[in-house]
């Protein structure tokens, strides 16, 4: 059984090792995995073994100011 079919789980720091390891777990119970970390490399080679992974990769945050700005209370 795969008690996560049809979520989805973004898991940053993936480029890591503990990351990565959570990445794999939820992979293994069915969720479709969306990878985010600083290392591409790292990133790509764990994409290409967590069958339907998407990659994300980012350095910094978002800029919280600007998405303020765009967003107003």
């Amino acid at each position: 059984m795969r008690p996560l079919a049809d979520r989805v789980a973004l898991v940053t720091g993936a480029s890591g090792g503990i990351g990565s390891a959570i990445a794999r777990a939820y992979a293994e119970a069915g969720a479709t995995v969306v990878l985010n970390g600083t290392r591409r490399e790292k990133l790509e080679a764990l994409a290409e073994e967590i069958a339907g992974a998407r990659l994300v990769v980012g350095g910094k945050g978002p800029d919280l100011d600007a998405v303020a700005e765009d967003h107003p209370a």
